[in-house]
């Protein structure tokens, strides 16, 4: 079911003081935009794993041609790197697609979906001659440039590392830079949740940042930051964050000088419009609305945020997920995390598509609400939320293609024993010139969890114990060889680690697994839309003639 909210492209965007506010006065944050790192929990005693590739290609309906397993919790203890959550993305590149966990790095055939190599996080990054690697990786395809560009922490998490490939090979080699990514003066200090977006000027990586004020103190939100890198510096000869742009806007509790406009979780937005206005995403930090705002002359050493504004309807806090397990206290532990923008926000033509997960203001559901915004105006074009009375819909992601096509991908459960299991699914949509999202076919599953009772950290038949993570994003990506085809990466529960279920010596718990799924929607675009697509072809070509390529590739 998706429940829409059209806003006409000529009306304007509500501001902050029209979304709900949760502290009066808006001198705090709202409450649960915690640290995250620790949640990355390693399990120990997991002496009985499988390591056979189970990347089998299985067939799936249309529009998906190929399904295959990626990386599995399992994996990471064959690696040594036994990490909840996953925190899995995945993208394609020409042949390959390349993944990255919490833990592990793989790469698997994208005709056939076979796993051709897979190492962890740490053999990777060591290869390349850092420290080593405390998790949050996010991998993305540069198609101008044919490389492709890996993130994630240092070997101290205050740190971002950044690898490119040489070649579209995504087994390498690559060239790596490094840079601290907060400080603050603070001990300890975290630069959180990298985030990761390309355009045509730049490489943007946000941050949500952590430290304590005295040695041994409890790490405490500080602030955000957004780092701008000229895209040449990256994907030239050699990769370097010299150049680097931080916007850094500090947060201190009870200020009421603390600028909330610059959001939390930034991200970027992957465009491949010939402007040099860099676009952002984030999610208010005080209140429950999406914040906007651009960066413009990005990646030029003169780069300038605009002010951030709130758009959007409002919502409200989200609540554990549902599942049919056996065991009533598990029913509802599935941590959906917050209204965070974790997926990969994309432009065309023009207009900007995001997703999230919400809970509709006096509802108890978790839905995953899309949205369409004219990026000039910040109009909201288009507002629709995916779910359905009885189950939560969590964890999603889009991509958006040249066509102006649309596949969402996210995980849904409920308390139903029929079809409650935390479930793999995709849409497809199509957007109409008014900038509208029109669903294009059924639903489609992708993958099914092989438990009804997801309950990691704890074992078998027992009631949940801690905080269960399931992952704090997903990814959708572009086939950059097929103008209709997505790559759909997510999260789905494995068996549990016991010998009944194939694990001789397992340990008891349930583990994740990860899902890709190769789409070709195919299909015409809507007349309009074909009318815009054949027109901005024509205009970037001619563009293109008069301006300087924007990368040089070695």
């Amino acid at each position: 079911m998706i429940v829409r909210k059209l806003i006409l492209a000529g009306s304007m965007l509500a501001i902050s003081g029209a979304a709900q506010a949760w502290v009066p006065g808006g001198n705090e944050i709202k409450p649960g935009y915690e640290f995250k790192k620790p949640g990355l929990t390693p399990i120990p005693g997991d002496i009985s794993f499988d390591n056979n590739g189970r990347a089998t290609p299985m067939a799936g309906p249309n529009p998906v041609f190929l399904g295959f397993e990626g990386i599995s919790q399992y994996d990471g203890a064959a690696l040594g790197r036994n990490f909840i959550p996953s925190d899995g993305i995945a993208a394609a590149g020409r042949t390959q697609i390349m993944q990255t966990t919490n833990g592990g790095i793989a790469v698997y055939d994208k005709a056939t979906g076979v796993r051709t190599s897979l190492v962890s996080d740490n053999a990777f990054w060591q290869g390349l001659g850092q420290a080593g690697s405390s998790g949050d990786q996010r991998v993305m395809y540069n198609e101008m440039a044919n490389r492709w560009i890996v993130i994630g922490f240092g070997a101290n998490a205050k740190d971002i590392q950044i690898a490119v490939s040489q070649t579209s090979n995504a087994l390498g080699p690559y060239k790596v830079t490094q840079f601290e990514g907060f400080n603050g003066g603070f001990f300890a200090p975290i630069a959180d949740y990298p985030t990761l977006a390309i355009d045509r000027n730049a490489v943007y990586i946000g941050t949500n940042d952590f430290g304590a004020a005295t040695p041994g103190g409890t790490r405490s939100f500080r602030g955000t930051t957004l780092n701008v890198i000229p895209l040449g510096d990256l994907f030239g000869a050699a990769p370097t964050a010299a150049n680097r742009q931080a916007f850094v806007t500090p947060f201190v509790s009870g200020s009421p000088t603390n600028d909330f406009t610059r959001g939390f979780a930034i991200q970027g937005v992957n465009s491949r419009e010939n402007s040099s206005t860099g676009n952002i995403m984030a999610v208010s930090i005080n209140d429950f609305a999406v914040s906007r705002y651009d960066v413009l002359n990005a990646g030029t050493g003169a780069d300038v945020r605009t002010a951030g504004v709130d758009v959007g309807s409002t919502y409200t806090f989200n609540s554990p997920g549902r599942q049919p397990a056996a065991i009533a206290a598990n029913q509802r532990i599935i941590d959906t995390l917050d209204d965070r923008i974790g997926s990969s926000v994309y432009e065309y033509d023009g207009k900007l598509y995001g997703v999230h997960t919400i809970t509709p203001v006096g509802q108890d559901e978790t839905r995953v609400r899309y949205y369409v915004i004219d990026q000039a105006t910040n109009a909201v074009l288009d507002e629709g939320e995916i779910g359905e009375a009885g189950y939560d819909y969590y964890q999603g992601s889009l991509a958006v293609n040249r066509l102006g096509q649309v596949v969402i991908g996210y995980n849904r459960s409920g308390l139903n024993p029929t079809d409650g299991r935390i479930t793999l699914l995709a849409r497809v949509f199509h957007t109409q010139a008014d900038g509208t999202l029109v669903q294009k076919g059924s639903e489609h599953v992708l993958k099914v969890s092989l438990t009804d009772d997801y309950h990691n950290g704890s074992i078998f038949g027992q009631p949940a114990a801690g905080r269960q993570r399931w992952q704090d994003y997903s990814s959708v990506s572009l086939d950059p060889l097929d103008p209709h085809g997505f790559w759909v990466q997510g999260g789905f529960a494995r068996e549990y680690n016991l010998p009944q279920f194939g694990h001789p010596n397992g340990t008891g718990g349930s583990r994740w697994g990860t899902y890709i799924a190769g789409l070709s929607v195919g299909g015409v675009p809507e007349p309009q839309t074909w009318a815009m697509f054949i027109l901005g072809f024509g205009l970037i070509g001619a563009s293109v003639r008069r301006r300087r390529p924007a990368v040089v590739v070695s």
